[in-house]
């Protein structure tokens, strides 16, 4: 909204500059017109032209038409270059005045003049020109915001990041304190990846308009645009302490300790799935059957070789057997050294695995999060009960534990699940059943929402089976 209002006055300038309603006014620009004909004129004079007067006044009458008349969009440039060349003009003269002119070249007046020059091509949509004269008469302006603003917008609209950038720090430097402007000098900063810069200008404009929202909740959508949510959580608990009630700022905080939580959980996955390839419980268990079955084949091969010397009239029958035993004996010894290989491979890994002394403090911090959303999430509910993305979240937390502790429980083995899965089971049940008030909720605030219709269906199936 503020880039459309600063817009409307750049077109109301430009509008007022080109009115020509007033038959008084008719009358000054052709006498503005006449002296710049007769300026010329004397400007094309041997005589004349080695006058750094006659330039000025020529440049002085491009100026008023431009100033007052609006009929010429190159009237300020034409008085611009009239005045270089006196310039020029009176220091090959010996340079007496070339002081008052060059007063003439830093003027207000002419810095004026290309701002209603820019304002003429802004409100005719030919941007280039426009930052151009903009631009200009910000330099010659050098104090003064208005010029350095516009140039700002038409250089961010153009793409021009650098130079906006540049001009609206000119903006500030000149005592420019409009809100907007800080926004959009973030997000040019932003679109470069510029994420500290972004911040740091935000909180510039934050601390001088201590009651615009609007700038406090863009430096949290930076810090999580750059992956910084530790920023934007210290922010936002921060703006929870100064307004306690505000729901939004709170919904925020309780989604940013969520996605920590659920971010740290991921992490803790990861690791246990690392873990579980490490682990060795299953080969051991094969391990041991197979050294089992290793001292049968071993007995064996011993009682056979025992019956060999008593026996003599059955040998061949008895070699071919403990041939065929040793055999298979060799075959699981093989065996075994392969599993004993694996396992030890496994144990190695495990031991190499560093991650794995994190796993405590994570699920410690994982825990930690999950009750500060919930605990937030509860505080905005009391400040906004029909807040639809809270109650959303809470039953999605709620839904989304069950669904862990049933996965428990379905990993169980038959043995295991008889001692301990029934009161494992019964506890995801509650915990289905404590999601569904806020899926109700969030049906009752949008009743064709799929998303929610969808789940709530879902959910009343399981709840359906744990009867």
């Amino acid at each position: 909204m503020k880039k459309l209002i600063l817009a409307s006055i750049v077109g109301l300038t430009a509008l007022n500059a080109s009115a020509q309603a007033d038959p008084m006014k008719e009358l000054m620009c052709k006498g503005y017109t006449e002296a710049i004909e007769k300026g010329i004129k004397n400007t094309q004079n041997p005589k004349q032209n080695l006058k750094s007067a006659t330039w000025v006044k020529l440049g002085d009458a491009y100026l008023d038409l431009g100033l007052s008349c609006g009929t010429d969009s190159t009237a300020t440039q034409k008085a611009y270059d009239s005045y270089l060349k006196a310039l020029e003009v009176e220091k090959a003269a010996g340079g007496k005045k070339a002081k008052e002119i060059e007063d003439i070249l830093k003027s207000k007046r002419l810095g004026d003049g290309f701002l209603q020059q820019g304002a003429a091509y802004y409100n005719s949509k030919n941007l280039v020109m426009a930052s151009k004269y903009f631009g200009q008469s910000s330099k010659i302006n050098d104090k003064d915001s208005t010029a350095a603003l516009y140039a700002g917008i038409v250089d961010q609209s153009l793409g021009n990041n650098t130079a906006a950038i540049q001009s609206f720090k000119t903006y500030f430097a000149n005592g420019g304190k409009d809100p907007a402007v800080f926004y959009s000098m973030a997000q040019i900063y932003k679109i470069e990846k510029k994420f500290p810069e972004a911040v740091e200008i935000l909180k510039k404009g934050a601390e001088m308009h201590p009651g615009d929202k609007d700038l406090k909740n863009e430096i949290i959508n930076t810090y999580l645009a750059s992956n910084n949510i530790e920023s934007a959580i210290a922010d936002l608990e921060k703006m929870v302490v100064i307004d306690p009630k505000n729901s939004v700022n709170l919904s925020n905080l309780g989604l940013l300790y969520d996605s920590k939580a659920q971010d740290i959980n991921n992490d803790i996955q990861k690791i246990k799935e690392q873990l579980a390839k490490s682990n060795t419980s299953d080969l051991e268990t094969k391990l041991a059957s197979e050294k089992d079955k290793l001292s049968i084949y071993e007995g064996e091969i011993a009682t056979l070789t025992a019956k060999l010397k008593k026996e003599p009239k059955t040998a061949a029958a008895t070699k071919k057997r403990i041939a065929e035993v040793t055999s298979q004996k060799v075959s699981i010894e093989e065996g075994i050294a392969k599993i004993s290989s694996e396992i030890a491979a496994k144990k190695a890994n495990q031991s190499g695995n560093s991650e794995v002394a994190k796993l405590p403090e994570l699920e410690a911090k994982f825990k930690l999060n999950k009750e500060k959303a919930y605990s937030t999430y509860k505080k905005a509910l009391e400040v906004d009960p029909n807040n639809y993305d809270v109650n959303f979240n809470m039953a999605v937390m709620y839904f989304n534990e069950a669904v862990e502790i049933k996965r428990a429980v379905d990993a169980m083995d038959m043995k295991t699940f008889q001692a301990e899965g029934k009161a494992i089971e019964t506890k995801a049940c509650e915990q289905f059943k404590t999601s569904k008030p806020y899926f109700d909720k969030c049906k009752s605030l949008k009743p064709d929402d799929d998303l929610v219709l969808e789940n709530l269906k879902n959910l009343e199936r399981i709840l359906e089976q744990c009867k």
